[in-house]
């Protein structure tokens, strides 16, 4: 992609989104995304999830590539003068995020250099399959090589701002539509290898219970197709009468290609109207539900995507871990 990607700076909103830290160190940080959310996600109000302390940034900025390469490289920021800058807008969500609107997840405008370019400098031999990614606060992650090929960034700038450090400056790797977990922050080291880092217990992966003593592991597929209603909020009362509801809604497969809101619990379906999304990002639906008697209401909603992937009723009892939750949204409001 070029730049930006094609994208169209459209103004959604501007007030700001909010933020409520969670944890001081290691440091998580949920995007609220009840007010009027603007089409990036500002960076004081960006989702953090950190595993460990967050490094200092380093007086000179260095990144390392070794391994299974025919040219092992030690690169600093002057090194990638001849490499085209990249751009595009992504959502970037954790893989625990909930089905809420205080979430680990938010959209922004990132810029950098295609990680595809900064390996070819390296050369990975015929073996390589697998980079192993180091980040400088310790935390660590094997994708498959193949990953760096989809529009992957050495990232440098987050909505035409300089990367800052509780977002991984210098900088650090994106890869959209897939968990954030393996975009890893202040990276210093990428190993090229024949073959993945051993798993670190049951870190990011999908268990489902295949019966007695049978459990089945997987790595995390793409982000799951998902929306939320950001309006009205769980626990507002409302008027009756025609009532406006919104959300957002992503997927890392394809597009979103239609969202349905529902005003009596997920009985009856009204199709909502969607907004075009750029590049990766997500997108902004509205619908309209009519609420003729008083009393308590269950909003909900539901996307689908260009796969034909839907979100489903509820968590899949088979589930042993947290991750991936994308199940309909649920918003409990008074009618009065």
């Amino acid at each position: 992609m070029g730049l930006l990607g094609g994208a169209q700076l459209v103004s959604i909103g501007r007030a700001r989104a909010d933020h409520k830290v969670i944890s001081a160190d290691p440091l998580e940080v949920v995007s609220i995304l009840n007010s009027r959310v603007e089409r990036y996600t500002p960076i004081a109000d960006f989702y953090v999830r950190n595993h460990y302390r967050s490094p200092s940034v380093p007086a000179e900025n260095l990144l390392t590539i070794e391994g299974e390469v025919e040219k092992p490289r030690r690169l600093a920021l002057a090194d990638f003068s001849r490499v085209e800058k990249r751009g595009f807008g992504a959502v970037l969500e954790c893989a625990g995020n909930p089905v809420s609107t205080a979430g680990l997840v938010s959209n922004g405008l990132w810029e950098g250099f295609a990680l595809s370019d900064i390996l070819s400098m390296a050369r990975p031999s015929g073996s390589a399959a697998y980079l192993h990614l180091f980040g400088s606060d310790g935390y660590s992650r094997s994708v498959p090589l193949e990953r760096a090929g989809q529009d992957a960034l050495l990232v440098t700038s987050l909505n035409g701002q300089p990367l800052v450090r509780n977002l991984g400056a210098p900088w650090r790797i994106l890869f959209p539509r897939w968990y954030g977990m393996d975009s890893v922050k202040w990276l210093e080291r990428i190993v090229v290898a024949s073959a993945p880092l051993p798993p670190k217990e049951n870190s990011y992966l999908e268990m489902r219970n295949k019966g007695p003593g049978q459990i089945d592991v997987q790595p995390l597929p793409r982000l799951r197709v998902k929306s939320v209603i950001v309006e009205p909020a769980d626990g507002s009362v409302v008027e009756r009468g025609r009532l406006r509801i919104r959300g957002l809604a992503w997927t890392g497969e394809g597009t979103i290609s239609k969202v349905e809101a529902s005003g009596d619990g997920g009985n009856q379906w009204r199709d909502a109207r969607v907004d075009r999304a750029a590049g990766y990002e997500w997108v902004h639906w509205e619908s309209f539900v009519q609420l003729d008697r008083r009393g308590a209401v269950e909003l909900v909603s539901r996307a689908t995507d260009s796969g034909n992937h839907t979100q489903p009723e509820k968590k899949d009892p088979a589930r042993l871990d947290g991750y991936t939750s994308n199940w309909h949204h649920r918003v409990k409001c008074v009618v009065v």
